[in-house]
C-alpha cells in the first residue's frame, strides 16, 4: 500500500508519509525503516532515571536523560557509556493510533521490541511492526469553473493495508567503541523493502568526546495494487528502487550538565522514485480548456457525494469498463481529463546537519533539549527544522516531557497543484508531500515508573499543517493540502 503507510512507531522520525519519496523523516516523507538516521524504538517515552550521581568523571544523570542523543542505527542505549552492557533483558511494547482531518489516514500500530545480552560484550535486538492503515489519500486536483484547484481523495475506494516490518542488529560493546550491524525486511501489498545498516562508535577524552558513523543500503520492489474495480485505476506496473546512506556525527560533554552533538548525512536515491497511485492534471493534454466553461470539480464533487461513483464500482459496471479491449482508460484520463501520471527524477541526493544542544538543570531534575536540523535536497525541497524537549522528574517515579517542534519545506522544482502544460523535462507532480509548506507539532510525553524495572508510557501530539506556515513563503503550494493530524501512543518496558 505504498499510497501513505505511516510511521508512528518511530521516535526519530516524524508524521507520516509515503516511502515512495525520501526527505525529512517524515515530513517531507520518508518511511524511516532501514533509515541510517533513523532509529527505530518505542514511540513512547523512553524512561530515564534521573540521579544526581557522578560516573567517570561526568553527570550520571546527564548521561541517562541525553544518552539517545549521540545513538546510532541500532544501538539502544548509553550513547558515551559503550563499555557498558546490561546482563538484563529487556521486552517493550507499544501501541500507537494516528488520525488526520478530513476523512483522511487513520494508522494503527503495535510494536514489540526484544533485547538481550550474549555474553559480556554482545547484544542482540528484535523488533516487530505491524501498521494497519486505513481511511484515503489525495489523489488528484480538479479545477473548478474559475480555474481554482481542488483536492480530491481516492476515487470511490477506501485504503486498507497492512504493513509488516522485521528488523534483527547484533551489537558489540568494547571498553570504549561500539560496533553493530542491521538487517531488516518491510512488506505491503505494493511494496517490498530489504534494508541492512552498520554503525560504529568510538569514545575518547575519558567517555566524554563520542564519534561515530554509519552507513545503510535499502533495495526496494514497487508497484501499484491494481482494483479493476475502482474508477481510475491503472494496471500494475513493478518497479525498483535503492537507496544508499552515509552519516558522520560527534558529540561533545561540555561539562557535567551540558552536550553537544553534530551529524553530517548524505542519501542517494535511485530507481522509480515516482507515486504510482497519484495524477496531474495538466490543461493543455486534455480535449480542451474546461475553465470558464464547465466546473470539472464541481461535477466530480457531486458524483463522489451522491454516490455514484462508488455505485459504479460496486456495480461492476467500472470494472467493465476497466477491463474491456475497446476502451484504454488510462489514455482517455489523459485525452480527456488531462490527467498525467505523476512522474518524478530518478536520481535524488540529500544532505542533512543536525545540531543538538542539551543541557540538565541539577536543581530542578530536568533537561533541555534543543534541535537544528536543515536538509538540501537535489529536488529543490530543502527543509528547516526546529524542536525544543523539555524532560522534568516530578519524583515518585514520573517524568513529563512537553515539546514543540516546527517544519518548513520548500517546493519540489517539479512541483504544481496543477500545470498548463507538461515541463520540457517531464517531470510533474501534484503531490502534497513535496510541496511548500510548514508544520507545527505540540508534543506532552508522561512516563510513570512502576517498578525498578517496568516503565508504563504515554504520548501525546497534535501536528498542523499548513501552506502558511513554510519558512519565508514563496513556494508552491495551496491551503488545499492543509490538514492537522492527532496521535497518541502507549508503551510498556520490562526488564527481567
Amino acid at each position: 500500500m505504498a499510497r501513505e503507510p505511516v510511521v508512528v512507531a518511530v521516535t526519530n522520525c516524524r508524521l507520516p508519509d509515503s516511502h515512495h519519496s525520501d526527505g525529512d523523516c517524515c515530513d517531507n516523507h520518508e518511511c524511516c525503516h532501514g533509515s541510517v538516521g533513523c532509529n527505530v524504538k518505542s514511540g513512547g517515552v523512553k524512561r530515564s532515571r534521573i540521579k544526581s550521581a557522578r560516573s567517570n568523571g561526568k553527570s550520571e544523570a546527564l548521561s541517562l536523560l541525553m544518552g539517545a542523543a549521540a545513538a546510532l542505527p541500532g544501538v539502544t542505549a548509553q550513547a558515551g557509556d559503550a563499555g557498558y552492557l546490561s546482563q538484563k533483558t529487556d521486552l517493550s511494547y507499544h501501541h500507537a493510533q494516528y488520525e488526520e482531518t478530513g476523512d483522511r489516514m487513520s494508522v494503527r500500530t503495535d510494536q514489540l521490541m526484544f533485547r538481550t545480552a550474549l555474553g559480556d560484550a554482545f547484544e542482540v535486538n528484535a523488533t516487530v511492526i505491524r501498521d494497519i492503515t486505513s481511511g484515503a489519500s489525495p489523489v488528484i486536483n480538479f479545477l473548478d469553473l474559475k480555474g481554482n484547484p481542488q483536492q480530491f481523495l481516492e476515487t470511490g475506494a477506501s485504503i486498507r493495508d497492512q504493513r509488516d516490518i522485521y528488523e534483527a542488529s547484533l551489537g558489540h560493546y568494547g571498553d570504549e567503541h561500539y560496533t553493530g550491524i542491521k538487517l531488516g525486511s518491510s512488506k505491503e501489498d505494493d511494496y517490498e523493502s530489504r534494508y541492512v545498516s552498520v554503525s560504529f562508535r568510538k569514545d575518547f577524552n575519558q567517555k566524554t568526546t563520542t564519534l561515530f558513523t554509519g552507513a545503510g543500503y535499502n533495495s526496494d520492489d514497487v508497484w501499484n495494487s491494481y482494483n479493476s474495480s475502482v474508477l481510475l485505476e491503472e494496471p500494475s506496473e513493478f518497479h525498483k528502487r535503492r537507496k544508499r546512506e552515509f552519516m558522520l556525527g560527534a558529540s561533545q560533554i561540555l561539562n557535567k550538565d551540558s552536550l553537544v552533538q553534530f551529524n553530517l548525512g548524505y542519501s542517494k536515491s535511485s530507481g522509480f522514485l515516482s507515486d504510482p497511485y497519484k495524477k496531474s492534471y495538466v490543461v493543455d493534454e486534455g480535449l480542451f480548456d474546461f475553465r470558464g466553461l464547465i466546473d470539472v470539480a464541481g461535477i466530480f464533487k457531486t458524483l463522489v457525494k451522491t454516490g455514484l461513483i462508488q455505485f459504479l464500482n460496486d456495480s461492476g459496471i467500472t470494472k467493465l469498463i476497466n477491463e474491456s479491449p475497446a476502451i484504454d482508460v488510462p489514455w482517455l484520463s489523459s485525452a480527456v481529463f488531462g490527467l498525467v501520471k505523476d512522474t518524478r527524477p530518478t536520481d535524488r541526493y540529500q544532505w542533512t546537519g543536525l545540531a543538538r544542544y542539551s543541557h540538565y538543570f541539577e536543581a530542578t531534575e530536568s533537561a533541555l533539549h534543543l534541535d537544528y536540523r536543515y536538509a538540501y535536497d537535489e529536488w529543490d525541497a530543502d527543509s528547516h527544522t526546529f524542536e525544543v524537549k523539555w524532560n522534568v522528574d516530578l519524583g515518585s517515579g514520573i517524568q513529563v516531557s512537553p515539546g514543540l517542534r516546527y517544519y518548513s519545506q520548500h517546493s519540489a522544482f517539479f512541483y504544481d497543484t496543477f500545470f498548463e502544460e507538461v515541463p520540457s523535462d517531464g517531470y510533474v507532480t501534484s503531490d502534497y508531500r513535496l510541496a511548500g509548506f510548514g508544520a507545527l507539532s505540540k508534543k506532552l510525553e508522561v512516563s510513570l515508573l512502576l517498578t525498578s524495572d517496568y516503565t508504563l508510557a504515554f504520548h501525546y501530539e497534535h501536528y498542523d499543517r499548513r501552506h502558511e506556515f513554510e519558512l519565508g513563503g514563496g513556494s508552491k503550494g495551496d491551503s488545499l493540502d492543509d490538514f492537522e493530524s492527532t496521535l497518541v501512543s502507549v508503551s510498556l518496558d520490562g526488564r527481567f
